[in-house]
């Protein structure tokens, strides 16, 4: 029988981990190869293993959705009943085979035998940069969205293994036979990688800086990146073979064309780089995309917050709720009666009093009485005053405004204790200042040059708005407030800050009105 007339099934299981004897089956899903219908049915969990939220996250599968899941054995009886002597293929079989095998083995089921997509990619795509699901499917055109429930596993192994019976048979591959002689012989040795994208889209680009966008086959945007040389940035993604980013490799497997848009300055690309992130929501972008990303802004007294900027919420922006967590929760234990530390105030359970212990010292240090922080513009004031006195090297990376969560050493002392209290009056400060320049860059003119002897560009927002020269006098300046309280103006403010003082950490020059 020849390989495109094989009754086959296309398999694929979600489980709860990489091994069968510490992880269980989550989901199966299957569809025949003459039918266009995707079978999928989640598995009941043993009631002292609920499924951890990581994999429900990575699978895309709502623990509600568990209440309605059936046995295992059920499950392999609707496959078995649907499936007759068909053949499975599956991609990436290895990780499959131990789970079927162990489940073949507790219900004494009858083996059915499995045909890997992936071993067959392997050697008729030596050099391809990636060979998993999603790269090899959008190697093929196949459009995949966020490819994480069993069903769209599927979808995609149906498209890989028509695609690769057309290229077996180019070998003269076409029984099951053949296929299985031609797996055995000695796979051919991988030398560079050959990707879908013509050399010349990229060779031929200016050294000049830009956005630049990779597209599949099927018109996809897959990433957005911006670049001080449009030509530089772009031909560094297909230098060298050895320790390449796997994510990247997978992107690039599907890439089949670019555009790009040059720009003036590198400040001006990474603005332009931010809104078309927002825009395209591009599935290799993993920074600065909306998401169910909110903004936050916080009381005069910091005891009540709002996503909206209103006449009582209106410190902010703060692209998080914890981004004061940690001397919240001091201020919180400070002004209660007995003034029990918080164990939770940096995100690992400490001891109450070793936390009370190193706060002393921490007042002791600094020479103020605990009771000074009750309030929390003291907190302010003091994080303040570190920020502005402390070393170049030492300062924090604007960027950076919700406290990492830091290891916990085995054994914290009370002087680690008054370290960790610095730190955390030293995020908060910056978080607030970050937050003041942003709301001055919402309604602003930036004069700016890269060098002191280069040429001077301008550039003009209102309301959070890049607007054009033209624009200036029909444009109207709101009051220094978020009327805008998305995550987009947010992220292109703080694009804008960064960028600026890019700016001026090289040797460069802004004025801000």
């Amino acid at each position: 029988m020849r390989l495109k007339d094989l009754p086959v099934f296309f398999f694929d299981l979600q489980t709860t981990g990489a091994k069968p004897d510490t992880a269980n089956i989550l989901e199966m899903a299957w569809a025949l190869s003459d039918s266009s219908d995707v079978r999928s049915h989640l598995v009941a969990q043993p009631e002292d293993q609920p499924v951890p939220k990581r994999i429900l996250s990575l699978t895309g599968i709502r623990s509600e959705e568990l209440e309605n899941a059936k046995p295992l054995e059920q499950v392999f009886e609707v496959l078995y009943n649907e499936i007759s002597d068909r053949q499975a293929v599956i991609h990436f079989a290895q990780f499959e085979r131990p789970f079927l095998a162990a489940s073949f083995e507790a219900l004494k089921l009858r083996e059915f035998p499995v045909i890997c997509t992936h071993a067959i990619a392997k050697r008729l795509f030596p050099n391809l940069p990636a060979k998993g699901i999603k790269g090899l499917a959008g190697y093929f055109g196949h459009a995949s969205g966020e490819f994480k429930r069993g069903s769209s596993h599927v979808e995609a192994t149906q498209v890989i293994w028509n695609q690769l019976l057309n290229e077996l048979e180019k070998q003269q591959i076409a029984t099951l036979d053949e296929l299985n002689i031609w797996l055995n012989q000695e796979a051919p040795k991988k030398t560079k990688y050959e990707y879908p994208m013509p050399k010349e889209k990229r060779l031929n680009l200016p050294k000049v800086p830009g956005v630049y966008r990779y597209l599949s086959q099927w018109g996809e945007i897959l990433y957005v990146g911006k670049a001080t040389s449009l030509h530089d940035r772009v031909n560094s993604y297909f230098r060298g073979q050895k320790g390449r980013d796997s994510f990247k490799l997978e992107m690039l497997t599907q890439a089949y064309d670019l555009i790009v848009t040059p720009c003036r300055t590198p400040l001006e690309a990474a603005l332009l780089e931010t809104d078309e992130i927002k825009k395209h929501n591009p599935r290799y972008n993993i920074s600065l995309k909306a998401g169910e990303r909110s903004l936050v802004f916080f009381s005069h007294d910091f005891l009540s917050m709002s996503p909206e900027q209103d006449d009582e919420h209106f410190i902010g922006p703060f692209s998080s709720a914890l981004v004061f967590d940690s001397i919240l929760k001091l201020n919180e234990s400070l002004r209660s009666e007995d003034q029990v530390f918080d164990p939770n105030m940096f995100y690992e359970p400490l001891d109450s009093e070793l936390l009370k212990a190193g706060f002393e010292i921490f007042c002791t240090r600094h020479q103020e009485p605990m009771g000074t922080f009750v309030s929390m513009r003291s907190i302010f004031a003091l994080g303040l005053y570190f920020v502005k006195n402390a070393p170049p090297e030492e300062e924090l990376d604007g960027d950076i405004e919700m406290p990492e969560e830091e290891e916990i050493e085995v054994e914290l002392t009370a002087e680690d204790i008054a370290d960790k209290f610095e730190r955390h009056f030293k995020r908060a400060a910056q978080a607030y200042l970050r937050a003041r320049k942003l709301t001055k860059l919402l309604n602003s003119d930036i004069e700016y040059a890269l060098s002191s002897k280069g040429p001077r560009f301008a550039l003009h927002f209102r309301n959070g708005q890049r607007i054009e020269e033209s624009s200036l006098s029909e444009a109207t300046i709101s009051s220094p407030r978020w009327q805008d309280s998305s995550v987009v103006t947010y992220d292109r403010m703080a694009v804008l800050l960064s960028e600026l003082e890019r700016v001026r950490s090289k040797k460069g020059h802004y004025n801000l009105t």
